[in-house]
């Protein structure tokens, strides 16, 4: 590319990466890269979401980005007014009050007399975010800028002419709570080590760090928890901060941030935007709504937060159990499968194959080091909880794709499967899951009489099902009622995906289950904003009415509608809002993105199809949002494409696979997988037909 248009290019692109809002005529269809449409301030304002706007790579270990006051769950909260610095770590979107913000840095020019401040306010109208890039200007006259390579921190501040600049570095800094520190200073590096409280407070993490600036320093002192980094600046003058992280030691950290010494600020920039745009890649959406556009690849960017790859250049790792290995594969680290297990992972193993079987390799090591439900106190990186792997795995074997055999760790899920908790209602039906996957994986090893052991234990949910979820009354929409870790009976009572039939049976049959979906949805007992229940909508697809949840999906992405519950209480009167949406307030209120599981919910709807049942190869059907999706896969391309888009046609009429008519509501993933067309006629009333041959 010639040199004038390269400049026209990167030109264009920073205009479009850094826009808080898209309008939705002022992009046209074709010659826009993927990454051009992410938003990254979707989702972090106050409680709707608890994304950020850190600018990291995908699936970055290092994500520099302003941790605020108030502080969010992921250190920023659009709506606040005040940065009290810029931290180094985090995990988007994840409960109980998030955890990271180590390592927080604040840039600081004082007149003589004055005192370090703790905090500074901003110029909102200054601040732009892209795919891989942050930046804003504080009020104290340095404009801040933040890139990341996968491991290295890019922090570029702009200062005032100033006898007294420099920052404050806070060791201590921590979402949930700090545990210890080292540092050394040599040759102006900043060097150490910092253990902090992972989520939940369960379990601690520790990672090293190098970090060094390309100004010399007047002095490096201590003050409390904070290194006070000075020096004098020019007008305008740009100092750059490298803050490398390594898993290993420190020595490690070091050479990370050697390996970066020649890079500059806008090359990273660069580089991290063209990787983002890769990675999106993989999947081209078509429409006219680019405000949809927008959704979607946010969304897809949200996903690819976590978990993050920790391994140095030379493959060192430190295992969750605090021993060192080699790993010759890319390792991820930073666990939340208990909510993605549901939709990111799946999604994961149709876009992502290849990176997923890293991520099921990863796995592997970790039973191999003991794997626990959640962190450990020898965690190498932040990480939250693990339960439902032994489906995950099961999953990706029925898919082709487990990069090594389900006897490799056999051993270690009958372990596991030792310690399943049944203390509550919800234990008693995840657990049954978990049991259930085991017993599938028996029989694929030929261990019959195992295979039958954990099928009988896991069917034995149904005498507490029959006790507690049969007959709903006034209890059972109550939030943890009868010691429901989140939910209401009401949302629990359908998890229970490898035995649809079952619980269909017990009701009185398909017609009386459908009866009571209609209940549940008719009087707003659903809630979108937590796992417990997020498959349900797609349950008509076993029932005489999958129309339903065409409807039902439409009405979800599309409409305003009345949601009662948060994470842990009903409220008096509901939230009326559009649930997804291209704004700050992205979710409803206390909708947590979880890792990605949300915004995996919504990238499946808008493409018609749902991973009902996580383990098996079903997909579940329903009106794409889109004209046009194609999908690269290791062989030809997957299309889904529709006719008779409208804003009424929201309804099935027919599908076909390759020509070939599909009279059911579920496809195999394995069919689809391998690429073909799927197309979908759609029309503006209900096609009651269609769909019952499951």
């Amino acid at each position: 590319m010639n040199k004038p248009y390269l400049y026209i290019y990167i030109f264009l692109l920073s205009i479009l990466g850094c826009k808080k809002e898209v309008n939705s005529s002022s992009v046209t269809e074709k010659n826009i890269d993927n990454a051009s449409y992410i938003n990254p301030f979707i989702c972090t304002s106050d409680d709707h979401g608890q994304t950020d706007v850190a600018a990291a790579v995908p699936f970055g270990m290092v994500k520099p980005c302003p941790d605020t006051n108030p502080i969010s769950h992921s250190g920023y909260d659009y709506s606040a007014k005040e940065i009290v610095g810029f931290s180094n770590t985090r995990f988007s979107g994840v409960g109980c009050r998030g955890v990271g913000g180590n390592l927080r840095i604040l840039p600081f020019a004082i007149s003589k007399g004055d005192t370090i401040p703790q905090s500074v306010t901003y110029s909102k109208e200054s601040e732009k975010a892209q795919a891989g890039y942050y930046s804003v200007d504080l009020n104290n006259g340095v404009k801040t800028q933040l890139t990341a390579t996968r491991q290295v921190a890019f922090h570029q501040y702009t200062f005032p002419k100033s006898e007294k600049s420099g920052f404050t570095i806070d060791l201590e800094s921590s979402y949930v709570g700090h545990i210890s520190d080292n540092f050394n200073i040599n040759n102006g590096v900043v060097s150490g080590e910092i253990t902090s409280v992972n989520v939940c407070k369960k379990g601690a993490y520790t990672f090293y760090f190098a970090i060094a600036f390309n100004k010399e320093t007047s002095e490096i002192t201590k003050e409390g928890s904070k290194l006070i980094v000075k020096f004098s600046t020019a007008k305008n003058q740009d100092v750059l901060l490298r803050c490398a992280l390594s898993v290993v030691d420190e020595n490690s950290a070091i050479n990370n941030l050697k390996n970066t010494k020649t890079l500059s600020f806008s090359q990273v920039k660069t580089q991290a935007f063209q990787s983002w745009n890769n990675f999106l890649s993989t999947i081209d959406v078509e429409t006219e709504n680019d405000t949809l556009k927008e959704l979607f690849y946010t969304h897809l960017y949200h996903t690819s937060q976590s978990p993050f790859i920790i391994n140095d250049e030379n493959g060192m790792i430190r295992g969750s159990n605090g021993e060192k290995y080699k790993i010759d594969t890319p390792y991820y680290h930073g666990w939340s499968v208990w909510d993605t297990f549901r939709t990111k992972l799946p999604l994961f193993s149709l876009l992502y194959p290849n990176q997923y079987k890293d991520m099921l390799w990863s796995l592997r090591v970790l039973y191999k080091q003991g794997k626990p439900d959640w962190a450990t106190k020898t965690e190498p990186f932040l990480t939250i909880r693990t339960e439902h792997t032994i489906p995950v795995l099961l999953d990706a074997h029925q898919k082709g794709i487990l990069p090594y055999s389900l006897a490799d760790v056999y051993n270690e899920m009958k372990e596991e499967a030792k310690h399943l908790p049944f203390k509550s209602p919800d234990n008693v039906l995840e657990s049954s899951y978990d049991l259930w996957a085991l017993s599938k994986i028996a029989q694929i090893l030929g261990k019959d009489e195992d295979a039958q052991f954990y099928k009988n234990k896991a069917f034995e949910y149904k005498t507490l099902w029959k006790d507690k979820f049969l007959v709903m009354d006034d209890n059972s929409d109550i939030m943890h009622g009868d010691g429901l870790y989140e939910g209401t009976l009401w949302q629990y009572r359908w998890f229970v995906p490898f035995d649809i039939q079952g619980i269909q049976t017990m009701m009185g049959g398909k017609d009386e289950f459908e009866k009571q979906l209609d209940y549940f949805f008719n009087n707003e007992l659903f809630n979108i904003g937590n796992q417990p229940d997020i498959q349900v909508p797609y349950l008509y697809n076993y029932t005489n009415s999958p129309w339903k949840t065409q409807a039902l999906i439409h009405k979800l992405l599309n409409e305003k509608t009345n949601n009662w519950y948060g994470t842990h209480e009903k409220f008096k009167t509901p939230i009326v809002k559009k649930i997804f949406t291209a704004t700050p307030d992205g979710f409803i209120k206390e909708m947590d993105d979880d890792a990605g599981t949300m915004s995996s919910w919504f990238l499946w709807s808008s493409m018609g199809m749902y991973p009902i049942f996580p383990g098996s190869t079903e997909v579940a059907l329903t009106a794409p949002q889109f004209n046009k999706i194609t999908i690269k896969t290791n062989s030809k391309p997957l299309e889904i494409t529709t006719s008779k888009k409208g804003l009424n046609n929201i309804y099935i009429q027919k599908v076909t696979w390759n020509n070939k008519i599909v009279n059911s509501s579920i496809i195999d993933f394995n069919t689809i997988s391998k690429g073909g067309v799927l197309h979908f006629e759609l029309g503006d009333k209900p096609n009651k037909q269609w769909g019952k041959q499951n």
